[in-house]
């Protein structure tokens, strides 16, 4: 909060929720052949962009119940769209929850080489680590029980433990 104040995540009283990650790639068609043949991302739209500050292509779709749109602007500043001449730095990590890290980690291995790690554990988190075909960081991690995600290993699947 802009006050200090802590307020158990309510924030400004928002309704928000997670809606997209845009990823700024360098060659849209070996992009998406990776996000989508790889890990198996569910094309929802292609388009072409026109008109500034987004002149380029954008692809997005569905990845393990998330989405996802991928950026290739005509202009090659990655997805800096307010024009600021600065490098389009932005996403650093997609996290991949999967039942299994361990088959996972085959099954990608399978198909694109040894990934950048292998898989390891930190706090009875089980991940690995590979690349996208632009270098960004993408990471397969299982969390212990049933959870799938930071919040429900965190607070319990039903999102009421502290």
């Amino acid at each position: 909060m802009m006050d200090g104040r802590d307020r158990g995540g309510v924030g400004l009283g928002l309704d928000v929720q997670f809606s997209h990650v845009v990823i700024a790639v360098t060659d849209m068609d070996r992009s998406v052949a990776f996000y989508r043949d790889v890990l198996g991302m569910d094309v929802v739209f292609d388009q072409v962009l026109s008109g500034q500050p987004f002149d380029g292509r954008a692809v997005g779709g569905l990845l393990g119940g998330v989405s996802i749109e991928l950026l290739a602007l005509a202009s090659g500043r990655g997805a800096d769209s307010a024009g600021s001449g600065r490098s389009s730095v932005g996403v650093q990590v997609i996290s991949l929850s999967v039942p299994d890290v361990d088959a996972a980690y085959l099954a990608v291995s399978s198909v694109v080489g040894e990934p950048a790690t292998k898989p390891f554990d930190v706090d009875g988190v089980r991940m690995f680590f590979l690349s996208d075909p632009d270098g960004t960081t993408i990471e397969f991690v299982e969390f212990p029980g049933a959870a799938r995600t930071p919040a429900e290993l965190h607070r319990g699947l039903d999102g009421t433990r502290s």
